[in-house]
């Protein structure tokens, strides 16, 4: 009954969309449950920030990152999508990228008595969570789990905010 339920709203959200000239709603499955996006109907800004950096890489010049956040809204998590390019992976010049979106959530721990806000990403693959430490209102950082702890001594893994 549930699944039929979930079905019939998904079914009257694409059709909605359609119906008005809108795009689509992009269907996404996760964890065996049906998920609709629908996007902001046409005249609606939707918010978003954007993210690039180049971070150190083992077994090349580096990593580029575009990291794209839906701005949360009421309080509420919204989505992200990610694009990670390896640098040189097969040989110079040939760079390989892989792209993944998810959900994003705000997460706001104490290390070392001190407060810190978070970002986790949740891949919709369901490939491992990242964490990234919110620095300041351009930088984001990313840190190895959801301790929001940084590495010491090693090099920083930054990317800043691109200006619209």
């Amino acid at each position: 009954m549930k699944k039929i339920m979930m079905m019939l709203v998904l079914a009257a959200a694409f059709v909605s969309c359609q119906s008005n000239n809108k795009k689509g709603a992009e269907i996404v499955m996760e964890n065996d449950s049906v998920v609709a996006i629908i996007p902001a109907p046409p005249g609606i800004e939707v918010d978003e920030e954007i993210f690039t950096g180049t971070i150190p890489a083992a077994d090349g010049p580096g990593i580029d990152y575009v990291l794209t956040l839906g701005a949360a809204t009421d309080g509420v998590d919204t989505v992200y999508t990610l694009d990670i390019t390896y640098l040189d992976a097969n040989g110079p010049g040939n760079h390989e990228t892989y792209k993944t979106k998810g959900k994003q959530n705000t997460v706001h721990k104490k290390v070392n008595n001190q407060p810190k806000k978070g970002i986790k990403l949740t891949p919709n693959n369901g490939d491992k969570p990242m964490y990234f430490l919110v620095v300041n209102d351009t930088t984001l950082r990313m840190v190895n789990d959801s301790t929001l702890v940084e590495t010491v001594g090693q090099a920083v893994y930054d990317i800043t905010k691109v200006n619209k």
